[in-house]
């Protein structure tokens, strides 16, 4: 049997006990709509009891139940307002005390009413703390309010000793048992609500983790029960970038240190990418791998990477500088045809193949520390708005030519901007290739 503390859960902290009671709420009113209906139904059903008991008070009793059978149905129709949620526990708790209050004072209206109709307010107690869904608190309010709006008017009517302590056992034993289902529906819910919360909060975490490996248009598709995936590119822009310097310091430092420095280098260049609308492909080893034109196709594809490369570029000089640390950073870029998909299906890695992505792979290979070398294509589509020096052919593997070019700077209205001077602000940051 679960502990006292377990049945009787207390409140969340402000913010999820605001998500809580919104869920409750949402989840509450498809009860509340099929009940309130019912409820003004009968109410106005017990015409036929008022006109069995005496005839002669029936247009009183119709005076009484009328208000309050429209009041239940004005709140229907409230149930289909957004700002239904946010007052429903007020809102339902009065509807509740003004339904026992219409009950009790058809009971004060008929003659001898408390003797024989005592189970007419039993009803309302029910309706409270199970089928209306209010929470403990209010449903005390509430049962609280009949307990004394009964007393009231049996007071006021001069009712018999025995009627009041009839009354009063009936309906505050029927209070309890209604206050402790009520409680133990709130705790269940809270249960329920924090095991959501919590399975929201890991999927939330997983989700951040996968979108290290797979882009979220791949995640929803993988999602829909797809397992082969594969998409032509016409046109994308190719980034690798691998840190020099990195398999001599791995020597030098500690596992634990060397994969904070890692993490720190790569974390930033997942902002950088973000900022830049590139998107990251993924990591291998020391090597950092992105592409633009893969997710949204642009003609500003080439641009998008080489404001990623500058800034990565810039960002590694300063890290090692502040750190002193012996890291540098190699980047190439390729432009062209590319195919994107997912391999694998128990765990799915996202890539990209084709001669673009060799291309880029190549001139990472071949390229100097703290430099960016690009491709032909790449070259043609940035000529205007970057500086370049042309590296000449360079062979690759299986004997293929490439003409590279080293990316220089950004120009600007008074020339081109030299990549070497070092400034915080990424779009100021210089830097001149250096040669092995």
């Amino acid at each position: 049997m679960a502990p006292f503390t377990e049945i009787f859960r207390p409140r969340f902290l402000r913010q999820k006990e605001a998500r809580f009671q919104k869920r409750y709420a949402e989840r509450s009113i498809p009860f509340i709509r099929v009940s309130l209906p019912i409820a003004a139904t009968l109410y106005l059903f017990f015409l036929a009891w008022d006109y069995y008991i005496d005839p002669g008070v029936m247009l009183y009793t119709l005076a009484v139940r009328l208000p309050f059978s429209f009041f239940a149905v004005a709140v229907f129709g409230f149930t289909f307002l957004k700002s239904f949620e946010r007052w429903s526990q007020l809102v339902l708790s009065v509807t509740v005390i003004l339904g026992a209050s219409g009950v009790l004072l058809v009971l004060a209206i008929v003659p001898d009413g408390f003797a024989y109709g005592t189970s007419g307010v039993l009803l309302v107690v029910m309706y409270a703390c199970g089928v209306i869904r209010l929470l403990l608190w209010p449903a005390i309010m509430t049962c609280a309010g009949i307990i004394a709006i009964a007393n009231t008017l049996l007071f006021v009517t001069d009712a018999e000793s025995f009627i009041i302590v009839n009354t009063n056992v009936f309906v505050i034993s029927a209070s309890v048992i209604g206050l402790s289902y009520t409680a133990l529906l709130e705790s269940m819910e809270r249960h329920a609500f924090g095991l959501e919360d919590g399975l929201r909060k890991d999927k939330k975490v997983s989700d951040t983790m996968l979108r290290n490996f797979l882009p979220d248009r791949i995640m929803e598709r993988l999602r829909d029960g797809e397992h082969s995936i594969a998409e032509p590119v016409g046109e994308a822009t190719v980034l690798f970038a691998d840190l020099v310097g990195f398999t001599t310091l791995s020597r030098r430092l500690a596992p634990g240190h060397l994969v904070e420095m890692l993490s720190d280098i790569f974390t930033n260049f997942d902002d950088i990418a973000e900022r830049n609308n590139v998107e990251k492909v993924k990591t291998i080893g020391d090597s950092y791998m992105v592409v633009a034109g893969v997710r949204t196709p642009s003609p500003r594809n080439a641009e998008a990477v080489a404001e990623f490369a500058i800034e990565a570029l810039a960002f590694v000089q300063r890290y090692a500088e502040e750190n002193d640390l012996p890291v540098q950073i190699r980047i190439g870029m390729a432009t062209g045809s590319v195919v994107s998909g997912v391999i694998g299906t128990r765990v799915p890695i996202f890539d990209l193949w084709g001669e673009t992505v060799n291309v880029a792979s190549r001139l990472e290979e071949q390229g100097f520390p703290g430099s960016i070398q690009v491709s032909e294509s790449t070259y043609w589509r940035l000529r205007n708005k970057y500086e370049f020096e042309e590296r000449g052919v360079l062979k690759v593997k299986h004997d293929i030519s490439i003409n590279a070019f080293m990316l220089t700077g950004r120009k600007v209205a008074t020339g081109a901007v030299d990549l070497r001077v070092v400034g915080e602000d990424p779009q100021s940051i210089e830097f001149a290739p250096r040669r092995a």
